[in-house]
């Protein structure tokens, strides 16, 4: 298996990179590497253990074009928390594949050969990238067969995005990229730990991939984008009130069309989607900032720090008392 990448940022303007068939490794392996040439600059991690290999990107960028070539068929859950990425086929009957600051996309291409493109000044990102034969040993031989659309696509060697428009990353899909970015378990526990959140990701999503209730009611571009202004509003504004009565006046929607187009974008209910937003917050604050109970019930919005205290056990089945000395 071979990856050929062409761009001025590499020696002799090509990098290529060789791996075992399917991702092969004997044990599992971690390099951070720094990153600093003429369009990258920061850090990135590669982690391999048999079948996977997934990169964690945190680097500054100049806009830029790379080439690229895979000699195998290629299969990628992709995550761009900042920044943006395109890939665009060398075939015009070929999809292409673009994903925003903020959203996600699993997809599947028999035949990588075409261009990247990086138009943002910074990207963070988590990729995973699997083969058929590590779905086959998650799902089993058949699974062409629990994978209809999946499945025939790869029988086919046609082309398959999740979703033809990649979707918002969700805050249960934040909570478990957070999990596996920060964790700092040693060797012998993160490994399986790792393996167990990325089956966890692949699985839920695989199941997904069959569902066209979504893919059905895309809204228009206009609403689309109210929709992701709002959520961004209330990433914003934690520490607000966020009641669907005010938002919706702030943003001149009426209500249900709110409570509907939200639902279509994020998958789940406003109220569901900003006590995760507000949890998740809390667990970094009490984690990794050094804030009291109190305090933190006040930065996400608690008046109350025990209205806090009981939402924050029901998320995460702990005190968040716990969390300001010990971390999980």
């Amino acid at each position: 298996m071979k990856t050929i990448l062409k761009s001025a940022m590499f020696e002799n303007n090509v990098f290529i990179k060789k791996f075992n068939k399917d991702f092969k490794v004997e044990t599992y392996s971690e390099n951070s590497i720094e990153v600093d040439n003429c369009y990258e600059k920061g850090m990135l991690t590669e982690i391999n253990f048999d079948g996977i290999r997934m990169i964690m990107r945190d680097i500054e960028t100049k806009h830029h074009t790379i080439g690229v070539f895979h000699d195998f068929p290629f299969f990628k859950l992709q995550f761009e928390i900042e920044g943006s990425s395109l890939y665009t086929p060398t075939d015009p009957q070929e999809k292409e594949v673009y994903i925003p600051k903020g959203h996600y996309n699993l997809f599947y291409i028999p035949k990588v050969e075409g261009t990247l493109t990086y138009e943002t000044d910074s990207r963070k990102t988590v990729e995973i990238l699997f083969t058929e034969q590590y779905l086959k040993r998650l799902i089993g031989n058949d699974f062409k067969e629990s994978l209809t659309l999946f499945g025939n696509a790869i029988e086919n060697k046609q082309s398959f995005k999740m979703w033809s428009k990649s979707k918002p990353i969700s805050s249960e899909l934040y909570k478990c990229i957070h999990e596996i970015t920060n964790c700092n378990y040693k060797k012998s526990i993160k490994k399986p730990f790792l393996v167990t959140k990325v089956n966890e990701l692949l699985l839920v999503l695989l199941a997904k991939t069959d569902e066209t209730t979504q893919e059905n009611k895309q809204l228009a571009v206009n609403d689309y984008i109210r929709i992701l202004e709002i959520e961004n509003y209330i990433k914003k504004n934690l520490k607000k009130p966020l009641t669907i009565n005010k938002l919706a006046t702030g943003f001149g929607i009426n209500t249900s069309k709110l409570k509907h187009d939200f639902k279509v974008v994020f998958s789940t209910t406003i109220f569901k989607h900003i006590t995760a937003l507000r949890m998740e917050e809390a667990k970094n604050m009490l984690q990794y900032k050094g804030f009291s109970v109190s305090e933190t019930s006040y930065e996400v919005g608690y008046k109350n720090p025990q209205h806090f205290t009981v939402a924050f056990k029901k998320v995460y089945g702990i005190l968040p008392s716990l969390l300001m000395s010990n971390s999980i």
